[in-house]
């Protein structure tokens, strides 16, 4: 069997993917025409092709915040968010996950409210469960750029929603723009729904702020995503990088993602390397598979060819990540997937 057969039939776990990141230009197309059909106007214009950054294109991290209102454009009522949300769990499906968290932030639209947003996720997660074995639970995002009472909200949209479908709704996240707001500000809203049962991840080192990095990681998450930032060499200090090999903390790594936002030139110079030497612990992801014109199976592979890893270190990578999913209760059945796998195609260690 080729790498890429590999990478595709290897049983997966997505653990940091933004729904409307991952939009396909397929999905996109889909949610136009109910949009043309419900008599909504299309802002985007049809413009999807705006909403791809791949290799070369010369927008960074800060433009890419800019490319989501196309996705926001059309995910503006519970019917497209619906849509989005069964279409985005299909591809992810075809691509060999057996479970993902999808992430998202619910916004007000002339045509929802927040509340209706998140609901509209869990119809889309629900009818998918039904075409599909999949495991797909939801996470939902706090946006950094956020005022102090839609932060509270949404946190009390995320403990109430856990609270009635807590085999659901499994976390929340800190996300968006990382050179906007304080990670102090955030910490109560946080707290509160880590108190009410919530797993707590954090973009963490996108950006240089090594004070808030430090705070961030001493504020013990369940996970973090990205951390790139971190070790002296990636622009992070020697203090930081000590306290994120003692936390032991899961981090979410997103290859593709960090070099197309040039928050890393290469893949050859990603921080994977440093942080698989040093045995901590890593799930690869996507982030946002649509924007970056990638899939899960295509980062597995990406991480094999760049750094020399059999098929044998590639299926425990996927194994491992199985152990850091926010729904406990479901742990030994995914692992158990890939496990078997693993034995069918010779390659457990």
């Amino acid at each position: 069997m080729d790498l890429y057969t590999f990478c595709r039939e290897l049983p997966k776990v997505e653990l940091h993917a933004h729904l409307n990141g991952s939009l396909s230009k397929s999905t996109m197309m889909e949610l136009q025409r109910y949009l043309a059909d419900s008599g909504i106007r299309d802002e985007t214009n049809a413009f999807t092709d705006e909403f791809v950054l791949g290799a070369g294109d010369t927008r960074t991290l800060s433009d890419c915040f800019q490319v989501f209102s196309i996705a926001h454009a059309l995910t503006c009522t519970p019917e497209a968010i619906e849509i989005a949300t069964c279409l985005t769990l299909q591809e992810f499906q075809a691509d060999g996950c057996c479970y993902i968290e999808l992430r998202s932030t619910p916004r007000n639209t002339p045509h929802m409210t927040k509340e209706q947003c998140v609901a509209a996720i869990l119809q889309g997660i629900q009818k998918s469960s039904l075409q599909h074995p999949m495991e797909s639970r939801l996470i939902i995002s706090i946006n950094r750029s956020s005022n102090k009472d839609e932060v509270e909200e949404i946190a009390d949209l995320a403990i109430e929603f856990h609270r009635k479908q807590p085999e659901l709704v499994v976390g929340i996240e800190l996300s968006g723009n990382p050179t906007v707001g304080e990670f102090k500000m955030f910490v109560p809203a946080l707290t509160r729904a880590k108190l009410a049962g919530l797993k707590i991840t954090l973009h963490c080192g996108e950006v240089c702020n090594p004070k808030e990095i430090l705070e961030m990681i001493e504020f013990r998450p369940d996970r973090i995503g990205h951390a790139i930032c971190i070790h002296p060499k990636y622009g992070g200090t020697k203090e930081i990088w000590t306290a994120l090999c003692k936390s032991s903390i899961p981090i979410e790594v997103c290859l593709t993602s960090n070099v197309n936002t040039k928050s890393v030139p290469s893949y050859d110079s990603h921080h994977f390397k440093l942080l698989y030497d040093a045995g901590l612990p890593i799930a690869i992801s996507t982030d946002d598979k649509g924007v970056f014109a990638t899939s899960l199976s295509q980062e597995y592979r990406i991480c094999a060819d760049t750094f020399n890893l059999s098929k044998a270190q590639i299926a425990q990578l996927a194994r491992n990540a199985c152990q850091f999913v926010f729904d406990t209760r479901i742990r030994n059945k995914i692992q158990e997937h890939v496990t078997e796998f693993m034995n069918k195609n010779n390659t457990a260690i």
